[in-house]
C-alpha cells in the first residue's frame, strides 16, 4: 500500500542517500533532509502531540519558519506521491498529528492488512463498534471526557465472533489489544489507577487520537459525529 512504501522509505531516510527518498516520491520540489526526518519521526511514533512534534521540529532544525509550514511542505510532495498526509485532529483541547491515507479504507481492509490477519481485523472492528455504542452525546463526552473501557470487556468482544473469524484464547485477544495500543490507535486512560499496569485487565482502555484521525470515516460510519 501507498503507506506501507512511505513507511520503508521514511525509516530509510536516515541511511540513504536523500535522492533516493527524492526520486521515490516523484516530486519537483526536494524535501530537505531534516524534513525527511521530521516525517519520519511522525510516521515511526504514529502519533505525535504538538508539543512533541514541535520539540522535534527544534531539535532537527528544519529549515520552515514553524512546524506547520513544515507540515504544508511536506503533505504537497505526499498527497501529490502517495495520496498521504500529515493530519491534525484536537482531542481533549490537545493538537495530534498522524500520517493518515487521504483515500477511504475500511478498517477490515487497508488500515490494516498489513498487520492484522482477517480474525485479528474482526476483532479490530468489535472493539470499535463497541466504543462507539457506549458514546454520549457530544455535551456529555465534553463533560466527562473520552469514553474508556475496561481492557476486559475488549478481550471478551473474542465471544462475540463468529464463525470463520473466531478468536479461541485471551491470549490471542490480549495480542490484538496490545497492537492497537502499540500502534496508538487506543491509548491508557487517565482515568485508570495510578497503580493499574497496561498488562491488568482492569485498566481503562480509551481510543487514541491516531484513531480518530486515520479511522475517521468508519468510525462515522458507526454513528461519531462528524464534527467530533
Amino acid at each position: 500500500s501507498n503507506r506501507l512504501a512511505v513507511e520503508r522509505i521514511a525509516s530509510s531516510a536516515i541511511s540513504s542517500p536523500p535522492k533516493f527518498f527524492f526520486i521515490m516520491l516523484c516530486t519537483t520540489q526536494p524535501l530537505e533532509r531534516e524534513q525527511q526526518l521530521l516525517l519520519q519521526r511522525v510516521m515511526a511514533s504514529h502519533c505525535l502531540s504538538h508539543k512533541e512534534a514541535q520539540r522535534v521540529f527544534e531539535d532537527l532544525k528544519v529549515p520552515n519558519p514553524s512546524l506547520e509550514d513544515a507540515f504544508e511542505t511536506i503533505n504537497r510532495q505526499l498527497s501529490k506521491g502517495f495520496g498521504l498526509e500529515i493530519a491534525t485532529v484536537v482531542l481533549d483541547r490537545t493538537k495530534y498529528h498522524s500520517v493518515i491515507n487521504l483515500r477511504d479504507d475500511e478498517v477490515a481492509g487497508n488500515a490494516f492488512e498489513h498487520h492484522y490477519n482477517t480474525h485479528e481485523r474482526a476483532l479490530v472492528r468489535k472493539i470499535l463498534e463497541k466504543f462507539v455504542n457506549n458514546t454520549g452525546d457530544e455535551e456529555e463526552e465534553e463533560q466527562q471526557g473520552p469514553i474508556a473501557l475496561p481492557k476486559k470487556d475488549l478481550v471478551n468482544l473474542r465471544n462475540e465472533l463468529q464463525d470463520p473469524y473466531k478468536i479461541t484464547t485471551v491470549a490471542q485477544a490480549e495480542h490484538v489489544v496490545a497492537m492497537l495500543l502499540d500502534e496508538k490507535f487506543l491509548r491508557i486512560s487517565e482515568a485508570s489507577s495510578s497503580t493499574q499496569r497496561r498488562e491488568s485487565m482492569q485498566t481503562l482502555v480509551e481510543l487514541a487520537p491516531r484513531a480518530y484521525l486515520e479511522l475517521s470515516t468508519y468510525l462515522t460510519e458507526l454513528g461519531v459525529p462528524q464534527e467530533s
